[in-house]
């Protein structure tokens, strides 16, 4: 008998990840205007712009494997949340007032802050959803999470873009007020089993970091390994078109950035939209089997588009890519937690955050390096390679639990 997902529950979990998507829905709208009050380098923009991709590269592993070796009365996770998320949100408020000094380096030097401290807290968010859902159910609960997420992104896109217009530094506090507040909701609402974490802490402790990096990567049974990197191809294929399509529309198809820039928003609605289905799907037929088939249609389809010259097929296209985009993305965390324990859930997570975020620092330039030198066509043709690359991938995975190797107990 499957168990009870507790949608209530899980919707308020989901807050915790909305907040998240508004900050950066925010910070990536606004910050290079900031920015560019004080410089013309679009190069130095752009470099100040990854910051939060590095942060999480490095810091978001190293929370997520800490988290799992923390033992208080409180859990393991809320500890970072309920300091973390404030103090980031009293940080957010502060940063559009640091563009109005006169030097940059005010907003440059908290905004550094404000990143290390955001990635403080992202991990252990995300981990809560695996320690409180049983795993047949977390697809689900990851398309409820997920839905929550692009919902916080849409209200920063449409209500933030008001509230900017009457004061730039009114999408800010709006998120800061938020950042002050969920945190404590979740608190409140959720609990985490501590009598089982104290168990825990008497007879093991979790493994550190490195450690278990190292044993992922060495381990005989490849099939942990074998699904980050084929998110690694997922999100490196796709996050590439993300980057340059408006560029793309403009130069080899003259649309206006306006116009293809909402036509993103379709596909960011669809994929908003399918997120709940597409966790239904992947609690019924498999994760493994409904990202497999996200990642193979939905590389097809992008190497479709090298050879689509007509700006209104694209955007009917662009929705369907949503669709598939879905399948795999909802489906990809519960499938990497699903093969450790609940000692090495955080561990698990920060692998998958960097994985995710190796892909996302490395695909701009890289794929930006391929088109310059071949031409923007070739964007549709390595980006659907590297995705169909992903698809390929979890065709040899299997799809079972605790398939990585069991952590050393003697640390």
């Amino acid at each position: 008998m499957r168990e009870r997902l507790q949608f209530g529950k899980i919707f308020i979990l989901g807050t915790g990840f909305m907040v998240i998507s508004m900050v950066w829905a925010a910070y990536n709208s606004y910050m290079p205007i900031f920015l560019g009050r004080y410089t013309d380098s679009n190069t130095f923009i752009g470099f100040v712009m990854v910051w939060d991709n590095a942060a999480n590269l490095i810091f978001l592993p190293i929370i997520g494997a800490l988290s799992d070796r923390t033992y208080t009365r409180l859990g393991r996770r809320m500890p970072y949340i309920v300091i973390g998320m404030p103090l980031a949100g009293l940080l957010y408020i502060l940063l559009p007032h640091m563009a109005t000094l006169p030097t940059i380096f005010g907003l440059l030097a908290m905004d550094l802050v404000f990143t290390i401290i955001v990635a403080l807290y992202r991990s252990p968010v995300v981990a809560l959803m695996p320690d409180i859902v049983p795993e047949a159910r977390r697809s689900e609960a990851n398309g409820i999470i997920n839905f929550m997420g692009g919902l916080g992104a849409l209200i920063m896109f449409f209500l933030g873009s008001q509230l900017y217009n009457m004061e730039p530094s009114s999408p800010f506090l709006l998120v800061g007020i938020l950042s002050l507040l969920i945190p404590f909701l979740l608190f409140f609402t959720i609990r985490e089993p501590v009598a089982a974490y104290r168990k825990e802490k008497e007879t093991r402790r979790g493994e550190p970091l490195f450690r278990s990096l190292g044993r992922l990567v060495s381990a005989k049974e490849k099939v942990p390994l074998f699904t980050l990197l084929a998110i690694f191809f997922m999100i490196a294929g796709f996050g590439a078109v993300e980057t340059f399509f408006t560029r793309y529309a403009k130069l080899v198809l003259g649309i206006p950035e306006g116009t293809s820039s909402f036509t993103l928003g379709f596909y960011a609605l669809s994929f908003l939209i399918f997120s709940l289905p597409a966790g239904w799907i992947g609690a019924r037929i498999g994760k493994r089997k409904t990202m497999t088939t996200g990642a193979l249609l939905l590389g097809l389809l992008i190497l479709l588009f090298s050879s689509v010259h007509n700006f209104t097929l694209i955007q009917i296209l662009l929705p369907v890519a949503g669709i598939l985009n879905a399948l795999f993305t909802i489906n990809s965390y519960p499938m990497v937690v699903s093969f450790t324990n609940e000692r090495q859930v955080g561990t698990y997570t920060g692998f998958y955050y960097f994985f995710s975020s190796l892909a996302a620092i490395l695909s701009p330039p890289l794929f930006g390096w391929v088109v310059d030198r071949t031409g923007f066509p070739s964007l549709f043709i390595v980006s659907g390679i590297s995705i169909l690359w992903a698809g390929l991938i979890m065709m040899r995975v299997s799809e079972r639990k605790n398939a990585c190797v069991e952590p050393s107990t003697s640390i």
